[in-house]
């Protein structure tokens, strides 16, 4: 049972290619130390990240965020079965349902739309935690104007029978420590907060990903990921943290552009800049882990700076609404 389960989540997993947008910025040597964090930053295009097409892309995989799998083959089926076979309406629907779920955006309060960070951790937990989203907190959105309060996003995976649960917090911020002191604010809210801890377990079991399985596989999985299941103690949860933040100094430090100097070279100069910030990252989740009690080991913080994150909402809206 337990293998077909790891395989059939596995089928599940989504496999968008991040990397050729977003790279990550490897630790020099590799550090096992506490807590787990790992720096990425946006590809770049010559010497400059390139934000427009990093927001393109973003886009691009929303309706894999905001819909759930079930809603999605139901569309792709409708396309394979219409008279033409080329009747490409349902899919037009998700993508009309998808933008309505995001806020309005006001150039005047950037920072109230936060949404694109949501996003940037689905695909986060994709890539790098080999996690499915087991839940589309999107989906429970009613209008674009009215945001969905507690966790960012929900993601499992399933190895050697143990199910271990991510639960997303995404935030996008002026600095690397405002946004560390708003993921710990989270984190600790939520952890207090047992009202609110079940209500995302009902989540996972009444708008859960899992519809596609077999009923067999189905159950399974929802034994592991009911909060008073009877295979709770092999069940472990994990807190996700993605800060995306504004870093002009790292950005304004710029080896000299040539015609002889390889695009790659602006790229990885940039990279070797930023892996420096390892320790003191490492160090800032640490002291306010530690300032609020909680347990750093239970943590994976991933951090992005950009020139500056307005930038990001900004260039990602355009896209939306174009």
């Amino acid at each position: 049972m337990s293998s077909g389960l790891q395989d059939a989540l596995a089928a599940l997993l989504e496999s968008p290619p991040l990397d050729t947008h977003i790279a990550a910025c490897e630790e020099n040597p590799a550090s096992n130390s506490t807590p787990f964090v790992f720096l990425l930053f946006p590809r770049f295009r010559e010497d400059e990240p390139d934000i427009q097409s990093l927001a393109e892309f973003l886009w691009h995989q929303a309706v894999n965020y905001v819909i759930p799998i079930r809603l999605r083959k139901r569309a792709r089926e409708e396309i394979e079965n219409a008279a033409s076979g080329a009747d490409f309406s349902p899919a037009s629907r998700l993508i009309e349902r998808t933008k309505k779920t995001f806020l309005d955006f006001n150039t005047k309060y950037p920072h109230r739309a936060s949404e694109v960070g949501e996003l940037m951790a689905y695909l986060i937990a994709l890539k790098y935690l080999d996690a499915v989203q087991i839940a589309s907190k999107m989906a429970l959105k009613t209008s674009n104007n009215m945001p969905v309060h507690g966790l960012d996003g929900i993601h499992a995976c399933f190895l050697n029978d143990i199910m271990t649960l991510y639960f997303l917090e995404a935030k996008l911020s002026a600095s690397a420590k405002s946004g560390v002191e708003k993921y710990t604010e989270s984190v600790k809210g939520f952890g207090d907060n047992r009202k609110q801890y079940l209500l995302e377990y009902e989540i996972i079991a009444d708008l859960n990903n899992l519809d596609s399985l077999s009923p067999e596989n189905r159950n399974a999985a929802l034994e592991y990921l009911d909060v008073y299941g009877s295979v709770k103690s092999q069940r472990l949860e994990r807190s996700v943290g993605v800060i995306c933040y504004s870093d002009k100094t790292v950005y304004s430090q710029k080896i000299p552009k040539d015609d002889k100097t390889p695009p790659s070279a602006h790229e990885s100069a940039f990279a070797s800049r930023l892996s420096k910030n390892y320790d003191p990252l490492r160090k800032l989740v640490a002291e306010a882990f530690a300032q609020s009690e909680l347990d750093i080991s239970t943590c994976k913080v991933f951090f992005i700076p950009f020139p500056d994150v307005d930038l990001l909402r900004t260039a990602f809206y355009e896209v939306m609404n174009g």
